[in-house]
């Protein structure tokens, strides 16, 4: 009987260990959320206020170019805000699939689905894992590796997914 209750208490600290690492993630994923939404909101404003520049530069036959370049790279700036934000979301979720026990992901195929450790076939398309990871490989310059463990890097890491090390 004592047996039947340790497996009980193991099981239910491992069920609150998950609502613990879900909740987290939720609250993270929201913030993080937020703030692309804060972010797009931003540069749409921007670019809405670039084109009204321009169109009155444009009505009064004086073009600033100083002005628009200014403009331009306040709203590049907030396109790589958004994009640092998309990473730690997305790094923001795979701590909680690790942290929770689940498959690692271990690059993204053509179709845009996740690849899981261990797999040989993509779950949403059906394309050959092997394939992808033989196409990526041959790819690859080496601004995409990771100089620290080898790993692929994502488009515009700033951290390597496999081993956290600081890019550039």
């Amino acid at each position: 009987m004592t047996d039947f209750f340790e497996k009980v208490k193991q099981g239910v600290g491992k069920g609150i260990t998950t609502v613990s690492v879900k909740s987290k993630e939720v609250i993270e994923t929201t913030k993080i959320k937020g703030q692309i939404g804060t972010l797009q909101e931003q540069k749409k404003s921007d670019l809405e206020e670039l084109g009204n520049i321009v169109y009155t530069m444009f009505l009064k036959d004086s073009f600033d170019m100083e002005r628009v370049k200014e403009k331009c790279e306040t709203i590049r700036g907030l396109g790589s805000q958004i994009k640092d934000k998309e990473v730690e979301l997305r790094q923001t979720h795979l701590k909680a699939q690790e942290a929770l026990g689940k498959p690692k992901a271990i690059g993204i195929c053509d179709c845009g689905a996740e690849i899981y450790e261990g797999v040989k076939f993509c779950g949403k398309c059906g394309k050959k894992i092997e394939e992808i990871i033989k196409k990526t490989d041959e790819e690859l310059s080496p601004e995409e590796v990771c100089p620290q463990c080898g790993g692929k890097l994502l488009p515009e890491a700033k951290f390597c997914s496999k081993c956290g090390a600081k890019i550039g």
